[in-house]
């Protein structure tokens, strides 16, 4: 399957988060088995995201917590099943030759295929690395020869001058977007709108748009997500943690409220920007849950259809 050719047919990804760079060789199997088993009971997936996860300090160094998301897409193997999708911070890479080292690895050495090039976590902070449009540019160079490359990058609809970014990026090469997780139906509505009247304007084919979306099984979910950058007003908390409903039940009826008010708000547009969905496990406990909203969506998806 390339994922390349799925982008414009409403895409399903599944976002895994690489195991704990000091996870035992036990911890890491478990983790590949269940990847392994959520590909065999979603067969409809395309692809599996895989982030790098990273803390910044002050001065904007990084630290990486976590597995090398290439690393992970090999011991995961699912070559034959579906793609693996890579994300990189670009902006902490030491110059451009860095990145051209990076993405040739990548390709050679790793037979990957899709990319998300991620900037930095702050405006204030000059990074050594290059820009997300410089990278994408890039990397357009550097796979020419490669066919099924795809590239994608990052919308936060919250972030000023959003649709302009989103514009310029896509100029550059991206044929894709994640989305941050969300729990509301705006901004991103709204952005999608402006960001599909942008490209008509300017005579660019939008990219695909991979909404993200994330089970919540208590407040520490919501918490943790809301310090990520999630927008979650107190009355869609009380609806992701209703009582009397089991934990996580209720997140995965608010995901599905939410994606629908999204794709009608899109597709009642004048130049409706292709959609997909990103479902992010963000936690460990929450990775069956993560699988069964998958599962939801491509309900809804085909109900729909």
């Amino acid at each position: 399957m390339v994922f390349a050719n799925r982008l414009r047919d409403f895409p399903l990804v599944l976002e895994v988060v690489p195991p704990h760079g000091r996870a035992s060789d036990k911890s890491v199997r478990n983790l590949v088995k269940k990847v392994h088993e959520a590909v065999r009971t979603i067969p409809e997936l395309d692809a599996v995201n895989l982030p790098e996860v990273l803390d910044e300090n002050h001065a904007g160094m990084p630290f990486y917590r976590n597995m090398d998301p290439r690393r992970f897409a090999g011991l995961l193997n699912l070559e034959g099943v579906l793609e693996p999708i890579v994300n990189k911070v670009v902006v902490h890479m030491k110059g451009v030759a860095a990145f051209d080292k990076w993405v040739k690895e990548s390709l050679d050495a790793y037979g990957l295929r899709n990319f998300v090039l991620v900037g930095g976590g702050s405006s204030r902070v000059r990074y050594p690395g290059p820009t997300v449009a410089e990278a994408n540019a890039r990397l357009a160079e550097l796979t020419e020869a490669y066919a099924g490359t795809v590239t994608g990058n990052i919308a936060i609809p919250e972030r000023p001058d959003e649709v302009s970014r989103l514009v310029g990026k896509t100029r550059t090469g991206s044929r894709f977007f994640t989305t941050q997780v969300l729990f509301e139906a705006e901004p991103i509505a709204t952005t999608l709108r402006q960001y599909g009247e942008a490209c008509q304007f300017e005579g660019v084919r939008p990219a695909t748009v991979l909404l993200s979306f994330a089970p919540v099984s208590d407040y520490q979910d919501v918490e943790f997500l809301a310090w990520l950058g999630a927008t979650v007003t107190p009355e869609t908390e009380e609806r992701l943690l209703q009582r009397g409903v089991r934990p996580g039940v209720a997140s995965l009826q608010v995901a599905v409220k939410i994606l629908a008010k999204i794709r009608d708000a899109v597709e009642g547009s004048p130049h409706p920007v292709p959609l997909g969905v990103n479902i992010e496990q963000i936690a460990a406990h929450n990775f069956e849950l993560a699988v069964k909203m998958a599962q939801e969506f491509l309900a809804w998806k085909d109900a729909k259809v």
